[in-house]
């Protein structure tokens, strides 16, 4: 064998698993994204605009990052919400971080919770706070 010959089936061979990729990405989203991403070559480039398009730059990522970080440290539990309401807003931030590539660590978020609480929860805030180790207490 040729050097010519293994670099054309290493070539096909990579043109071969583009083309599965980029068919993997057609079957994987809808109708709009498909027309965003119909006329591209490779999969880098389709993945590069479904990236931009639902991630942003990293500058707008960087900028949704930072108004879910404040949303988290601004949120409290009014007197009259329900906690399964407070904990459904919270679990919403902490979720769209992780997409964003930000994980909060449970313990911050256990932490979080039981500052955020109203004054009619302090004595099961305290009684949480000296039984169990908030490090390793789950959510």
């Amino acid at each position: 064998m040729t050097a010519k010959s293994e670099w054309d089936k290493a070539a096909l061979a990579l043109a071969n698993a583009n083309s599965k990729e980029i068919n993997a990405l057609f079957c994987g989203v809808s109708i709009d994204e498909f027309h965003m991403i119909s006329h591209v070559k490779t999969t880098k480039e389709a993945w590069m605009i479904l990236e931009t398009t639902y991630e942003g730059t990293k500058k707008v990522k960087d900028i949704k990052l930072q108004m879910l970080t404040n949303q988290f440290e601004e949120l409290k539990m009014s007197d009259d919400e329900s906690f399964d309401s407070f904990y459904g807003k919270l679990n919403e931030i902490v979720i769209a971080k992780f997409n964003l590539g930000e994980k909060i660590e449970d313990a911050k978020v256990v932490r979080k919770i039981l500052r955020s609480l109203p004054e009619s929860y302090c004595e099961k805030v305290t009684a949480i706070e000296e039984s169990k180790d908030l490090d390793e207490i789950k959510i």
